[in-house]
């Protein structure tokens, strides 16, 4: 008796074994599905574990809370940085799901070329949540590309030398590294509208048409790096970037007021 017991669970160890080894030699012939499942259970465990807290903590701690959307690089001092794709300090944050945010709780919203990554109903969908997160009074910021920007590169016959638009075009090329054609002006904005995970580019008609769908007064266009309001100015990245000549260029940005 005693040596069947000894020999079954003897067996049991050898097919544990065997198992992890398996799954470990799968792990190591297929590094890609490794990598992949490790992101996904980071993702999941930062975005119900640990972006909840850190709001949490940053709206009892915050008199007038502050909130930066897609912040990517930048972590704006006394903001609530947040991403799709949070670094560690950052907070999880979907544009495209209803925000995270009791009614009229936030003060401040930034968000610095990221609304062109939604498609226009998910867009207006946001909009529409940052009016109710928003106290009266509180400001909406959206810095994006300006597509009627990219249209005037069609104006001339030969954007590449005209004195309006030559120095754009040579800097927006090296900026992204794309091949150059004969016609530039269709490759910049075919990739504009079609690369970085771009969905939608507005003009600022369409733009202030969504902000007042969603109730926003108080509609303000500036250049990009360019605003009334300070608190604005030290959370926006791209107008101290070395590319911020083809920023200036091809950006816009509109304000409102809940």
């Amino acid at each position: 008796m005693k040596r069947r017991f000894e020999s079954k669970w003897a067996n049991r160890a050898a097919q544990v074994s065997i198992t992890v080894a398996a799954v470990g030699l799968f792990w190591y012939l297929r590094p890609d599905i490794y990598g992949s499942v490790r992101d996904e259970v980071r993702s999941d465990y930062q975005q119900k574990i640990v972006s909840p807290k850190i709001i949490a903590e940053y709206l009892r701690q915050t008199p007038k809370p502050k909130v930066q959307i897609g912040a990517g690089p930048s972590n704006a001092p006394g903001w609530l940085n947040t991403d799709i794709e949070p670094s560690a300090s950052q907070a999880y944050l979907d544009a495209t799901k209803p925000l995270p945010f009791p009614d009229g709780s936030v003060y401040y919203i930034f968000g610095e070329h990221v609304i062109e990554h939604l498609d226009y109903s998910d867009a207006l969908g946001f909009f529409k949540e940052a009016y109710r997160v928003l106290a009266p009074g509180g400001k909406i910021r959206m810095v994006t590309p300006n597509l009627k920007q990219f249209l005037t590169l069609f104006d001339d016959p030969d954007p590449e030398h005209s004195p309006k638009t030559a120095h754009f075009v040579a800097r927006k090329l090296a900026a992204q590294d794309w091949t150059k054609t004969s016609d530039p002006a269709c490759l910049i904005l075919n990739n504009e509208m079609h690369g970085f995970g771009h969905q939608f580019l507005y003009t600022p008609a369409l733009l202030r048409a969504s902000y007042q769908q969603a109730g926003f007064t108080g509609i303000r266009q500036y250049a990009a790096g360019e605003t009334d309001d300070a608190t604005f100015v030290p959370v926006e990245l791209r107008p101290r970037g070395v590319w911020k000549d083809v920023n200036a260029y091809e950006s816009m940005a509109i304000e409102a007021t809940r």
